[in-house]
């Protein structure tokens, strides 16, 4: 990521969690990996819960793939949810294959714990960092990999405004 983006948002509760999801929803194309990280309990699955759901994928089908490694979805586009928490090395990692899965260009790979293998990530993925606050609040941010993509999540956050309460404006050396 050569000219890193950041959006940062404070969400007041798991509605405006769900907001945010459907503004990322809105705003991909296909082909993008995002990584997700923060503690335990910070949002990971409900944000990746609730991008799936933006995307079509049927609720009742959207589970943690913690014990699974990897859940795949058919929505709007394909939905590859990975959870990297219970391995024990990138190299099992690796063996998931999941250059595989952000090769075929026709879906989103959320990653949760994605700052165990952020090396393997490439270079152009999203990453976005939830950090709990008190009770439901969260602090997030979003980095994105240029200013088109910035632009784009932008816009779809601005359409979904009444959920979303933005706390600082975007971040940038070079607009």
């Amino acid at each position: 990521m050569t000219e890193n983006r950041s959006i940062h948002l404070d969400l007041a509760d798991e509605a405006a969690t769900v907001g945010l999801g459907r503004a990322i929803a809105d705003s991909l194309r296909g082909g993008e990996v995002i990584g997700l990280i923060g503690t335990l309990g910070a949002g990971k699955t409900r944000l990746s819960r609730a991008i799936a759901e933006a995307l079509g994928v049927d609720p009742s089908a959207i589970s943690s793939p913690t014990f699974t490694l990897i859940h795949e979805y058919v929505g709007k586009l394909s939905v590859h949810h990975f959870d990297t928490y219970r391995l024990r090395s990138v190299e099992e990692f690796d063996d998931l294959d999941p250059a595989e899965y952000w090769s075929r260009g026709d879906g989103v790979c959320l990653i949760e714990w994605a700052d165990r293998v952020l090396d393997r990530l490439p270079a152009d993925s999203w990453r976005i960092r939830i950090e709990a606050g008190e009770g439901t609040e969260r602090r997030v941010e979003l980095t994105l990999p240029d200013a088109a993509t910035l632009e784009r999540v932008e816009a779809a956050i601005a359409r979904d405004s009444a959920s979303l309460r933005r706390v600082r404006e975007v971040e940038s050396n070079d607009r």
